[in-house]
């Protein structure tokens, strides 16, 4: 299941962030068990990258709001999930 973000999210610069969240809901295994995957761009299309979970519980950013402001805001943490290539993922029609 994909999921894009409509909210309009700008870091402290004033920079746009477009995110898409990515869950396995039909898997058969428990919830806290499933994979999950928080994909993300700069409005301008430079920057992309992923922050991956193997299992949901293991997301210390229980709180969306914090794990979104953390990579939007903080760059030395945001350059360790950098991933070029998921530029492709971009290319969905979410809307």
């Amino acid at each position: 299941m994909w999921s894009y973000e409509k909210q309009k999210r700008f870091d402290k610069k004033g920079n746009r962030w477009h995110f898409v969240y990515h869950d396995w809901d039909g898997l058969q295994i428990p919830y806290e068990e499933q994979p999950v995957e928080l994909y993300f761009r700069n409005d301008t299309r430079t920057v992309f990258g992923v922050l991956m979970f193997e299992r949901r519980k293991d997301n210390p950013y229980r709180n969306y709001e914090v794990m979104v402001n953390k990579i939007m805001n903080d760059e030395a943490f945001r350059k360790t999930l950098l991933a070029p290539e998921t530029e492709k993922v971009w290319n969905k029609n979410w809307k």
